[in-house]
């Protein structure tokens, strides 16, 4: 491995023990020390890495980020098959990297704590992948792959089954994800 992977590999160990700490313990019940200790590096080491703590809060809400547009690169031939492609896409991901169930614990958990500056507050919210899919809904249900009825209601009803799903998966792992086409077959036309 060279140096430059090594490094990498470090801020990926740092960034990872932080975002367990932070789902665990929230942003103000983390101490350095513990990110550090979890870690396996010394304090020092990790300010090299990360200078302070809302660096590396920072750091892990621009991860959520780039995950939260991930839908938005997907295209699909009609509503019903962008939801049942990234239902699918997601779970295959999730169950090799936890990491992702996790930041959509992380992400949620950002979006609405006070105790997170307002600043990246606002960033974590910038993204609103309910809004966004609405559009796949309306397609959807033009093109009666998806059933009628309020919109937004419908796109919410989604995120929140896959944030649920996520959140267990977080804390429980060895409870296996449910088939993909069970959570799009919630959106489907009759």
């Amino acid at each position: 491995m060279t140096r430059k992977e090594q490094k990498e590999a470090r801020r990926i160990q740092i960034i990872q023990a932080t975002l367990d700490l932070f789902v665990e313990r929230g942003y103000y019940g983390t101490k350095t020390s513990q990110i550090s200790r979890r870690a396996g590096i010394s304090e020092g080491l990790l300010f090299h890495y990360f200078p302070t703590k809302e660096m590396l809060l920072e750091e892990l809400i621009n991860i959520g980020l780039e995950g939260m547009r991930m839908p938005m690169q997907f295209s699909a031939e009609t509503g019903l098959d962008f939801f049942c492609q990234f239902t699918q896409m997601l779970f295959l991901h999730v169950g090799k990297n936890p990491f992702i169930a996790k930041m959509f614990v992380f992400m949620g958990h950002v979006v609405r704590a006070e105790d997170i500056p307002e600043k990246l507050r606002n960033q974590a919210a910038s993204v609103d992948i309910i809004a966004y899919s609405r559009s796949w809904v309306e397609k959807g249900q033009t093109d009666g792959s998806i059933r009628k009825g309020d919109v937004l209601s419908l796109s919410n009803m989604y995120w929140c089954a896959i944030h649920g799903i996520m959140e267990q998966y977080a804390v429980h792992p060895e409870i296996p994800l449910p088939e993909p086409e069970w959570i799009s077959d919630m959106l489907r036309g009759s």
